[in-house]
């Protein structure tokens, strides 16, 4: 079992970001020391608050992705709680499909876009950007748990994109949002381009289809659709995350480790 300093997770009141807490605990792969969960309402987030309490291993902040002018305090939140080790892993989790999968041209609006955009989009970008620092602190001082220089076990960031991001693939799903697609798209291309910039002060950075999990987010998918259960998603992330060395230039990846093109 590999263990890391610290990971902190975006969304972690429920579905796949609960999952990532519940296994980032107790996973046989991968396990972290130091378990931050982040939350719009930690006071109404049973199941995590359940986990606090039988770990003191996790930690629950209080973040909606959404209010920018938070994040120098979560920061420094963070920071009082990772000490001078920094932080190892970003998991930018919470994501929002306002239209269920189901907008066309005649159902967008304006507000729906921006909604969409400001959380799958823009709020992966700009909270690495505040966590940096505390990413940088921890790719230096693991810098010698990788051979070649990236890996989870260093500093990395993790985004939860979609295979409807892929261009390729969602031109053949038989769901489709204009808004929830392109949002995905655009976060695997700003995870393209900070990888060469990351990498130079040793910090990983991928995005990864977790599969079409059963949570809420999918309660309104249609179709014939195989869907996994956050469960096996999860562990199958955590397990690529272990063997992840350098950003794909080809595409992304899915939980599986299958390249996905762009």
């Amino acid at each position: 079992m590999e263990m890391i300093h610290s990971a902190l997770i975006t969304g972690a009141s429920r579905g796949i970001g609960l999952e990532f807490v519940k296994q980032l605990l107790t996973n046989s792969s991968l396990q972290a020391k130091i378990i931050i969960a982040t939350c719009r309402s930690p006071e109404g987030a049973t199941a995590l608050q359940e986990l606090k309490k039988s770990s003191e291993r996790v930690h629950i902040l209080k973040l909606d992705v959404t209010k920018f002018d938070t994040y120098d305090e979560l920061a420094l939140n963070v920071g009082s709680i990772v000490g001078d080790k920094g932080l190892t892993l970003l998991i930018n989790n919470a994501g929002i499909a306002e239209a269920s999968f189901k907008d066309s041209l005649k159902d967008i609006t304006p507000e729906m876009y921006l909604s969409t955009f400001t959380t799958n989009s823009v709020a992966p970008v700009i909270l690495t950007q505040a966590l940096y620092p505390l990413l940088k602190q921890s790719a230096e001082a693991h810098s010698s748990e990788t051979k070649n220089g990236l890996g989870v076990r260093r500093a990395a960031v993790i985004n939860i994109s979609s295979d409807l991001g892929s261009i390729k693939c969602a031109a053949g799903h038989i769901h489709r949002s204009l808004s929830y697609n392109e949002s995905k798209a655009a976060l695997n291309m700003s995870t393209q381009l900070l990888a060469k910039e990351l990498a130079r002060d040793g910090i990983l950075i991928e995005s990864i289809h977790p599969g079409v999990v059963r949570t809420d987010l999918t309660k309104d998918v249609e179709g014939d659709c195989p869907m996994i259960d956050s469960s096996t998603s999860v562990a199958g992330i955590l397990s690529v995350l272990l063997y992840l060395q350098e950003k794909n230039k080809d595409g992304f990846l899915d939980y599986k480790g299958n390249v996905l093109p762009f």
